[in-house]
């Protein structure tokens, strides 16, 4: 296994490397090298997305200058360098490396035009323990599929179209207001501050975690959200102005951090979570099945549900960073509160 990247050019196609060099005038000067054998290095300029493009196809007639097969996993480390390294969340780019890594494991050396649907099946059974990333898998490969047309490698259909996903029940969990409660009083002070600023702003962890001093000003905390890129000013007010304040007395720039000064992600503050409610079951049997199925993203739908069972759908629209109420629908998990008639059917007087 080869040593591990460093941490500037993890999210960088394979063979480049991002070189950062200070001028006696202080000015900070990036630019991006390809490495083509030992230490000797081509120039690749200081755009990051030109020198994606440039590395990309370098990598192809690397792997294959002579090649007459084309497998998926040439179009893959295309895929890998011209696809997943522009999407624009982080997240999304570590997902998708994730998934690219399970699909290469079986589908890696198949040369592209002879995979066909029963292999897909077969990949899609070996994965059946875990449906919902098979599923994630499934479209990563038909959407490498669609690249491998575009660039001319195969004329062929994607042999997973015939191939059904496994069906995934949409997660309708919603966390009482008790349930919240039982977690919230044995956590510390970080995991509590987590909770309530996810609660009462209805965003995602990533963009919870990533709440640094520099996002509040003028008496708002400002988010772009990493997933969508969609912009939010969330008034400080209550609670949340509270909670802010008391934190924004730390030194650091970082909200949220371990005791070595790390900042907090995803990865972290779900470990974290579901460390507590491991404890916090085990001291309330009675409630453990809700207190296991509570994951901390379900905070986001709590928050959405509340907000529209309080001041209707379009305010949960606005707080969940939503383009349209339906896709806000799906993270209200109460049904509206319905009066029911006040009286039942009078006795009828026909026949007297």
């Amino acid at each position: 296994m080869g040593r591990p990247r460093k941490k500037e050019n993890r999210n960088l196609p394979d063979n480049v490397y991002l070189r950062i060099t200070k001028r006696k005038s202080g000015k900070i000067v990036k630019r991006y090298t390809y490495r083509v054998k030992g230490k000797q290095e081509i120039e690749l300029g200081s755009d990051y997305n030109r020198a994606c493009l440039k590395a990309a196809q370098m990598n192809i007639e690397r792997e294959s200058p002579n090649a007459d097969v084309m497998t998926f996993g040439m179009v893959a480390k295309r895929y890998k360098d011209e696809v997943i390294s522009q999407k624009r969340a982080k997240n999304t780019q570590q997902s998708n490396l994730s998934y690219l890594k399970a699909l290469l494991a079986f589908f890696h050396n198949a040369p592209l035009d002879e995979i066909e649907p029963p292999h897909v099946v077969e990949y899609m059974q070996r994965r059946k323990d875990t449906p919902g990333a098979a599923n994630n898998e499934y479209s990563l490969f038909n959407h490498i599929w669609k690249y491998a047309k575009q660039w001319g490698y195969t004329k062929l259909p994607s042999p997973a179209e015939s191939v059904n996903k496994f069906p995934i029940k949409r997660r309708d969990i919603y966390v009482e207001d008790h349930i919240f409660q039982l977690i919230y009083q044995h956590a510390n002070q970080d995991m509590q501050d987590l909770m309530d600023l996810a609660y009462l702003t209805g965003q995602r962890p990533v963009d919870i975690v990533s709440i640094q001093k520099e996002h509040i000003f003028d008496g708002y905390l400002h988010i772009t959200q990493q997933k969508t890129k969609a912009k939010l000013r969330i008034k400080l007010v209550g609670k949340l102005a509270d909670i802010l304040s008391r934190r924004l007395q730390s030194s650091d720039n970082l909200l949220f951090k371990s005791k070595k000064g790390i900042a907090f992600n995803t990865k972290k503050v779900t470990d974290l979570f579901s460390r507590l409610r491991q404890k916090v079951s085990a001291l309330y049997p009675e409630y453990a099945t809700q207190i296991n199925e509570f994951q901390f993203r379900d905070l986001r739908a709590k928050s959405g549900t509340d907000k529209a069972m309080a001041q209707g759908e379009e305010a949960a629209r606005q707080q969940l960073g939503h383009t349209t109420v339906q896709m806000t629908k799906t993270y209200i998990r109460k049904a509206p509160i319905v009066t029911p008639l006040i009286d039942t059917v009078p006795p009828s007087n026909q026949g007297e």
